[in-house]
């Protein structure tokens, strides 16, 4: 208890004493909806190819991707960088990863990879016919989700049929786990316990540069790569999707080292402490920055702010309030990123020129983290996400196509679609249609498509759909969702604004050590937090970033131009003083206080107060005594006096 009273575990475990499963890692996703499965119980939706919905047959995902999502032609956002697609990405491998069966072959042993079969874990993506790009092969492999034991298939064993539940395998909680883990053995792993620093392990340092990942570990890295790469290191981190595209790689660079940045200040400041202490209040901080610059730099931007306005303030924790990650914001609301990504990563040197590789085709970015070593290292990633435009997403151009024709293309037999993956998904889920999670969300009841006319306002796009799905009831929920047009200033239609609001209020208010809640932070550390930006993180982990957009999910365009990294705003860590260890504080409470204003004083306004400044530390000692024998004075002239 004392110690899930401060901090977090790694799993997620006990963050809510009452209830101390919820939102821990490797349990299954929430709920808002009952599942629909072709069978009751097990079946994915389209499981029997014969059964109608509606009165129609479901169409392919595939086909679904070619005819409504898939696009060529790209417009630029007038707005929003591609930083604020970056942090999307960010933040949901933070919240959820839906873990792909055990074994990737059928009970007779065959690989998914290699069977266009509806066997049990494979679940194909159908090619139509007439596909445009796939004319060898009838399907792209699909592998279904694992289950939570005692459900779907398994539930038989127990004797009581019970829907089949996806398994979570991160914490739901917003808590850094994809930079420290999603359990205590891989955390543990990734820890420098050489010495009582508090570090993070690291990787290779190059000249000029600061370090870059570890490229050992148990955490069991996604790596697919090339065969002519097959002896190139891939990088390991909290989360196994660290190499899956190299800015999201970068990410997971810069947060490595924020917090052996922040360890290291926290230890000087603090010499006493253990490499446990200083280990457990950097991630406290990290954690708690990734929360701020979430709820108060990017959420609002993709919610429009009026819609954020819904959230409303914090107020206190409700520990009555699961704030486990629903299935249909995994599967479906928190995709509505993959609309804002651009074909191209662009990547600008010092003098935001191009560098000399050029820029990126997003299809030779996946799972090539060996260009972060041969290619100018993290910066001019980040100085093209915050300098360059997110794709805008319109009735007509929603996925762009390196990701739903070149998909991690050199891993597979036929490249991946992530517009059909998403589809297909959904119904390896059993997630309910569009229509019935507008009926949760309030909205107006529909039909026909023609009643979907406020919000697919496009006359053509909601044509193809009934040419699709024959029912408006069969459309799926993340077509639905990502097809609607945005709200007001926000990036998301007005379903999707629905299911983020519902859970991101729930991961906030749900959380016992949310970074708001007054029991987590002193209220003068919660002012230093409250500093945070992600330009200002970019500027302190960067190799030599020292100019940027203040708000880096804006372009630079729409706000002040860029600024010099000198004048943003940055957390004191002096405020993380351990007086009270250090043996600051004497049982006499009214000297204590005495004593510890006159001596912080010193230590909170020299910029160059260090503990192991044996000089600067004996001015302070005889500055003790000096108050000391004032106090001494003061108190015999109150004797005397008495």
């Amino acid at each position: 208890m004392c110690f899930h009273s401060k901090y977090r575990s790694f799993d997620g475990s006990c963050n809510n004493f009452a209830h101390p499963m919820w939102g821990s890692s490797l349990t299954g996703f929430r709920r808002i909806l009952l599942p629909v499965y072709e069978n009751g119980f097990s079946q994915p939706v389209g499981w029997n190819k014969d059964v109608k919905y509606n009165g129609f047959v479901l169409p392919s995902a595939r086909a679904i991707s070619t005819a409504v999502i898939t696009t060529t032609e790209i417009s630029e956002d007038v707005q929003i960088s591609h930083m604020a697609m970056q942090w999307g990405q960010w933040l949901d491998h933070d919240l959820d990863h839906a873990l792909p069966s055990v074994s990737s072959q059928t009970w007779d042993g065959v690989d998914c990879k290699k069977t266009c079969d509806y066997a049990a874990p494979c679940f194909p993506i159908d090619v139509p016919n007439n596909d445009p790009r796939i004319n060898n092969r009838r399907c792209i492999d699909f592998i279904r989700t694992s289950s939570v034991c005692g459900s779907g298939m398994s539930s038989v064993l127990f004797g009581t049929l019970q829907p089949r539940e996806q398994i979570n395998q991160l914490t739901s909680y917003i808590d850094a786990s994809q930079v420290y883990g999603f359990e205590s053995v891989v955390a543990n792993d990734l820890r420098d316990l050489s010495n009582e620093n508090g570090l993070l392990r690291v990787g290779t340092t190059f000249p000029g540069r600061k370090p870059l990942l570890p490229t050992t570990g148990i955490n069991a890295m996604d790596c697919r790569r090339n065969l002519d790469e097959s002896t190139r290191a891939c990088f390991v981190a909290g989360d196994i999707r660290a190499n899956e595209q190299i800015g999201l790689a970068a990410m997971h660079t810069i947060w490595m080292r924020e917090h052996n940045r922040l360890a290291l200040q926290l230890k000087s400041l603090n010499s006493f402490w253990d490499g446990e202490k200083v280990y457990q209040e950097a991630r406290k901080i990290v954690g708690a920055q990734i929360q701020m610059i979430t709820y108060y730099h990017w959420l609002p931007l993709i919610l429009g702010r009026e819609h954020f306005k819904k959230l409303g303030e914090y107020k206190e924790y409700d520990s009555y309030l699961n704030p486990s990650v629903s299935n249909v914001f995994a599967t479906a609301a928190l995709r509505f990123g993959h609309s804002m990504i651009n074909p191209v990563l662009h990547r600008y040197d010092e003098n935001f020129d191009p560098i000399p590789q050029g820029h990126l085709l997003l299809r030779h970015a996946f799972f090539s983290p060996w260009r972060l070593v041969d290619e100018g290292g993290v910066d001019p990633l980040l100085r093209g996400m915050f300098t360059t435009p997110a794709k805008l997403k319109t009735s007509t151009q929603n996925l762009n196509s390196e990701l739903t024709e070149k998909l991690f293309y050199t891993a597979h037999a036929v490249a991946l679609d992530l517009a059909a993956i998403n589809i297909q998904r959904g119904r390896d889920h059993a997630i309910p249609g569009y229509t019935k999670w507008r009926e949760v969300c309030n909205m107006s009841e529909v039909n026909d498509f023609d009643d979907l006319s406020n919000e697919i306002s496009d006359q053509t796009v909601r044509d193809k759909l009934k040419h699709l799905y024959g029912s408006v009831h069969n459309i799926d929920v993340w077509v639905g969702g990502i097809l609607e047009d945005q709200v007001d200033g926000g990036k998301v239609g007005p379903l999707f604004s629905c299911l983020l609001l519902e859970q991101f209020k729930r991961l906030r208010d749900g959380d016992r050590l949310w970074f708001e809640n007054p029991t987590v932070f002193k209220p003068e550390q919660l002012a230093q937090i409250k500093k945070t930006s992600l330009a200002r993180i970019l500027c302190d982990n960067g190799d030599n970033i020292d100019t940027i957009g203040e708000n880096v999910f804006l372009i630079p365009e729409v706000q002040d131009g860029m600024v010099s990294c000198d004048d943003l705003s940055s957390i004191d860590i002096r405020f993380w003083a351990d007086c009270e260890s250090c043996g600051d504080y004497t049982q006499d409470s009214t000297l204590s206080r005495t004593r510890r204003d006159t001596t912080s004083t010193k230590y909170h306004d020299s910029q160059n107060y260090r503990l192991n400044d044996l000089e600067t530390a004996n001015e302070d000692l005889q500055e003790m005594v000096r108050n000391l024998q004032k106090r001494l004075e003061l108190l015999e002239e109150t004797c005397n006096r008495q």
